[in-house]
């Protein structure tokens, strides 16, 4: 990896990082993926606007990995790191598969039957939200640690189950009531690719407080829009069921 430029080696550390030839891997995999550009514009644009951290996510296997960020660093947002990856298993994910075979993931869930009504919700809405709890705050802590040490087995196993965690509390908004209050950990719409599926994910992070339901409606209409956005600009399709109906 040395010799073909793909890692660099410090002569004194003896520490690893990545090489100039991975900027190129990287370059020819943006020109095979247009949509991946598209979207950086479309988070840097959402986070000049609302003030936010905004990450680009995408679903690789079973795992979710963050691909770009824009936006300040929030106190009370995930600690978001390129290349980091978090396990695809309820209740993390859900816009990745509401519009899509959902059975693999709800399977993965002690429980499935509320977070079939939370699929619902997304669809319906065209975005999901995630609610702030005391195992999202461990998570984003675990997370952070793993950015530093990523082969850290321990670490790993830390991250998974505090998504097994989440998954015991109402953690995905179900329903939305305009005069609520609500705090909010993360708001997350889709960009659908050419058949319809999700390809990537915009999510808004980093709220300062709890929010109204009305203003969570507004964020959430944001990044939605900016998703139906891209979406049309790479050539995807909406998927027939009506988002925001």
């Amino acid at each position: 990896l040395v010799d073909a430029g793909y890692v660099t080696r410090h002569p004194r550390l003896r520490t690893f990082t990545l090489g100039p030839s991975v900027v190129a891997l990287g370059t020819a995999a943006l020109e095979c993926h247009p949509v991946i550009d598209l979207a950086r514009d479309a988070a840097r644009d959402l986070a000049l606007e609302t003030g936010l951290e905004v990450a680009l996510t995408a679903a690789a296997g079973d795992h979710i990995v963050f691909l770009a960020r824009a936006g300040e660093h929030s106190a009370r947002g995930v600690p978001v790191h390129v290349g980091q990856q978090v396990p695809l298993l309820p209740p993390l994910g859900s816009v990745f598969v509401a519009w899509g075979d959902a059975e693999a993931w709800l399977a993965a869930a002690d429980d499935p039957g509320p977070l079939r009504v939370v699929l619902e919700g997304v669809r319906r809405r065209g975005y999901s939200v995630g609610l702030e709890a005391d195992a999202r705050r461990e998570l984003g802590h675990a997370l952070d640690d793993l950015a530093g040490h990523p082969a850290d087995e321990r670490l790993r196993s830390s991250v998974g189950r505090y998504v097994h965690s989440l998954a015991t509390r109402e953690y995905q908004l179900r329903e939305l009531v305009p005069g609520r209050s609500y705090d909010v950990s993360m708001i997350a719409a889709p960009i659908f690719g050419s058949s319809g599926e999700v390809v990537l994910v915009l999510t808004l992070l980093g709220f300062g407080g709890p929010l109204r339901g009305r203003d969570v409606t507004a964020y959430g209409e944001r990044a939605r829009d900016a998703g139906l956005v891209v979406t049309k600009r790479s050539r995807g399709r909406v998927p027939q069921e009506e988002l925001g109906a």
